[in-house]
């Protein structure tokens, strides 16, 4: 005799198998997305495949020569880098005859003589004379002025007329007995003061006086900065200079030759005759060749040693017949 259905199994079936219906289905659908996302990543490998042949190489594999065509990655095989590596590279500079004469032809108009203030009277033009270019070269100007330019980030100096460029400037000056006739001391202690207040401030300078023996300004063997209390310090220390004794400048140049950093010019004025021997003793000091411009005030005497410095240091000579004090 046939068993009785299971109530509980009827009513189960139809759950279960809706249940098997929808995970075949979800299985079906996700191989079918999975063959298509295959598919579609075959698609874009083979396109960046065929494009990347395109950019690196023609068609065919061999490099695109087509005209118009934009310029690509250069490829080296191995012994065109090697002859690019072991190659050497020729570059050309102008030889020391070049350049001697581009110096040369760039200083061939600069005068060792130079204007000066119109209240200056001044010798005659040195024959042949010529200023080299350098640290410290003379420059062309009227006047004293009230502000020099031109040197190594905008320092410049002017003394007597007399103007140089550069940033450190030394000022040998002759406080000897004659210096006291004439106002001869009076216009030195106005155009020391002068030349220093116009100094910028990134300028530096030294002052030494001369007579029977050398002595700094104040006792200050080394540089001053050309700042507002330095300048007010020499104007003090300028007022009391007073002319005595002999004229013996070596001594000043010795200590000036010895400041370090070196100086980029120096002022060496004189009002009278000196040890001739002392223009073969600052030449050999002097290994820098720092230029010297030499003035000779009021009295032509050392005009020919004046001139010998001046020649030797590649400075320039100036003679001052009188000044305003």
């Amino acid at each position: 005799m046939d068993q009785a259905a299971d109530p509980e199994l009827m009513n189960e079936s139809p759950a279960l198998q809706a249940g098997e219906t929808t995970t075949r289905w979800v299985l079906r659908l996700a191989r079918r997305a999975l063959l298509i996302g295959l598919v579609v990543s075959l698609l874009f490998h083979i396109a960046g495949l065929v494009i990347s042949s395109r950019v690196f190489y023609g068609i065919g594999g061999t490099p695109a020569k087509e005209a118009g065509e934009g310029p690509g990655l250069a490829l080296i095989r191995g012994p065109e880098l090697g002859d690019l590596m072991g190659g050497s590279i020729e570059v050309s500079t102008p030889s020391s005859g070049d350049l001697a004469a581009v110096a040369q032809d760039a200083v061939a108009e600069q005068p060792l003589d130079v204007p000066r203030d119109p209240s200056l009277a001044q010798s005659d033009a040195l024959e042949g004379g010529r200023s080299l270019s350098g640290a410290g070269n003379v420059g062309v100007g009227e006047g004293m002025g009230d502000g020099v330019g031109g040197g190594g980030g905008g320092g410049g100096a002017s003394f007597f007329g007399v103007e140089a460029t550069g940033n450190r400037f030394v000022f040998i000056v002759d406080v000897s007995g004659s210096m006291s006739v004439g106002g001869k001391i009076e216009a030195l202690r106005t155009q020391l003061t002068k030349s220093i207040q116009n100094l910028v401030e990134t300028s530096t300078f030294c002052v030494f006086t001369f007579s029977d023996d050398a002595l700094p300004l104040g006792n200050s063997k080394d540089w001053s900065q050309a700042i507002d209390e330095r300048k007010r310090w020499a104007r003090r220390c300028i007022s009391g200079l007073a002319p005595s004794g002999g004229t013996v400048p070596i001594n000043a140049f010795r200590m000036a030759l010895k400041l370090r950093p070196k100086p980029d010019a120096i002022y060496f004025m004189t009002d009278g005759l000196f040890d001739p021997e002392a223009v073969d003793e600052i030449a050999r000091l002097n290994t820098a060749h720092i230029p010297i411009h030499c003035i000779a005030f009021m009295s032509p005497e050392s005009e020919t040693l004046l001139r010998r410095i001046a020649s030797q240091s590649r400075g320039t000579y100036t003679f001052v017949s009188g000044a305003r004090p």
